[in-house]
């Protein structure tokens, strides 16, 4: 069932409630279902996008590296850019201080990050069940604007493989160009490299459910996780350039 259904389904659920109820309610006019049916998509849109609390203050409470090695810190998220879901996060630990933009979908902050001082960015590509891959992307010097990103050729059930890519760049839609995308997988992590024109691009992706989420940047030091929110706490899985390992990571809301 679709948004736009479903809603209609509620309202006239709501409307024979309320007739049974008070019979001198009568009926609900036209135009307030207008009212309610051109708000609708927004409204559904907005309940999934984020939250109650994603941006703010968040403590690690538990964190070890893909090495193994346990740190402490906080991070601090901050919403970004001119669409709903794009996150800015910024990490200050005991393993050092690093920069981050992400996505929100479907309850996961999925981000990709900057382990230094180089350009980074997040790639996040819906998989669909034709082995296509649907996806937008940013980098840290887009200045919260999106890019997009549609890969065929791959195969249905199979994730790793060869693309041929059709891309926007951040923010501007008739900036059409293409390229080659190639995802290899080793244990959980994927390693993904682009060519465009004369250029090579390389990232470190996780899947998540029917999401793949790529950390990618003109350094070879980049990060990419996974955040699970449930109310105040989140728990993420992550890892980083040079690690077959994941690390882990809790965090939970402090102001």
């Amino acid at each position: 069932m679709s948004y736009r259904n479903t809603a209609r389904y509620l309202l006239s659920v709501l409307m024979v409630l309320a007739g049974a109820a008070s019979p001198t309610i009568g009926a609900i006019e036209p135009s307030v279902i207008q009212e309610v049916e051109s708000h609708q998509t927004a409204f559904f849109w907005r309940r999934q996008s984020a939250p109650d609390r994603l941006e703010g203050i968040w403590g690690i409470t538990e964190a070890r590296t893909p090495r193994g090695q346990s740190y402490t810190g906080s991070l601090d998220i901050t919403a970004i850019g001119n669409t709903d879901n794009l996150y800015q996060v910024s990490w200050e630990t005991s393993e050092g201080n690093y920069s981050g933009l992400g996505f929100y979908e479907e309850g996961r902050l999925l981000v990709g990050a900057g382990l230094d001082e180089g350009i980074y960015g997040v790639a996040l590509y819906r998989i669909q069940n034709d082995g296509t891959l649907d996806g937008k992307w940013t980098l840290s010097n887009a200045q919260g604007e999106v890019g997009t990103e549609f890969a065929t050729g791959g195969r249905s059930g199979q994730l790793a493989g060869s693309y041929q890519t059709r891309s926007t760049d951040p923010g501007a839609e008739d900036s059409l160009f293409t390229g080659e995308l190639t995802i290899t997988e080793s244990r959980d992590i994927y390693q993904v490299t682009w060519n465009v024109d004369d250029q090579t691009y390389r990232g470190i992706g996780l899947r998540v459910d029917d999401w793949l989420v790529v950390g990618w940047g003109t350094s070879a030091n980049l990060a990419v996780l996974d955040y699970e929110f449930k109310g105040n706490e989140a728990t993420a899985r992550w890892a980083r350039t040079g690690s077959r390992e994941l690390g882990m990571e809790k965090i939970s809301l402090e102001n």
